[in-house]
């Protein structure tokens, strides 16, 4: 994609390189859920780093090749966790469907121009400045409080679970090279850009609704774990449609540092497989 601003499309992969198969160990190991809301690996400055496409998507291959948590957002998990949000329609494995952009953009009246926010690539921290397609958008605090106040406009949101809503997966959150995580978010969204899902921690059994949405005009989402201010999780709305994607953590507004979602496919595609 070229310059232009956050609305721009972007620009696929980049240079560099995450490089090997990652450390073992999942994240939040024996912390659960309490940890990762807190701040799991919350030291050293804000930052974001370019990752090559092809490294990321080996994170990823590796990342569910190894994953075997299918019996989570299932019929039979849902009323063990009476408070996990879900949609009034779904059935069977319907949370664990993903989307596409052309879904996504046709179901909430977007550009079928996506804008992806690929951090580390097209979205970058450079000292205290935020460069999106190469133009500067602000300082890092400022870019952090827009997410916390697209996160908050989510979680005010009147969102009925009678509305329709398009699932957009089930995603697994790493920090760094790992390829292996406890943590795993469950993610929706409505018509008018409002995100709802769950936050679901493997070792601690826990699972956490969550509350965010997408901003129109510029494709960023936001959303937040619970009653917890922070962090504040944030992705590119078109971003959350490909099998990988780096996202930011935001912790509070002094401190971001940049993670990974990878796409868990669903239990049918991968019995197929």
């Amino acid at each position: 994609g070229g310059v232009g601003g956050v609305g721009g499309a972007g620009r696929p992969g980049g240079a560099g390189g995450v490089g090997g198969a990652g450390r073992p160990g999942g994240i939040g190991a024996g912390a659960g859920l309490g940890a990762i809301a807190g701040g799991i690996n919350n030291s050293g400055n804000s930052y974001t780093n370019n990752v090559n496409a092809a490294a990321l998507a080996g994170q990823g291959a590796l990342l569910r090749a190894g994953y075997g948590h299918y019996d989570s957002f299932g019929d039979s998990w849902w009323p063990q966790y009476p408070n996990a949000w879900r949609a009034a329609a779904w059935v069977g494995a319907a949370a664990w469907a993903g989307s596409t952009w052309g879904s996504c953009s046709s179901f909430c009246g977007y550009p079928a121009e996506p804008a992806y926010y690929d951090y580390g690539t097209n979205v970058v921290y450079e000292g205290e400045t935020v460069y999106v397609n190469g133009d500067s958008v602000g300082t890092q605090e400022q870019y952090a409080e827009q997410a916390i106040q697209l996160a908050d406009t989510g979680k005010q949101a009147e969102a009925s679970k009678e509305a329709e809503w398009l699932t957009l997966g089930v995603f697994a959150m790493v920090q760094g090279e790992r390829t292996d995580s406890n943590d795993l978010f469950q993610l929706a969204v409505n018509k008018e850009g409002t995100i709802r899902g769950n936050f679901y921690n493997v070792l601690s059994d826990t699972t956490v609704p969550v509350y965010g949405a997408v901003d129109k005009k510029t494709q960023r989402a936001a959303w937040t774990v619970g009653d917890k201010k922070e962090p504040i999780y944030e992705a590119g709305f078109a971003n959350l449609t490909k099998p990988e994607t780096t996202m930011m953590v935001h912790f509070g507004k002094a401190k971001s540092q940049q993670w990974t979602l990878v796409r868990i496919d669903p239990p049918e595609e991968k019995e197929k497989k």
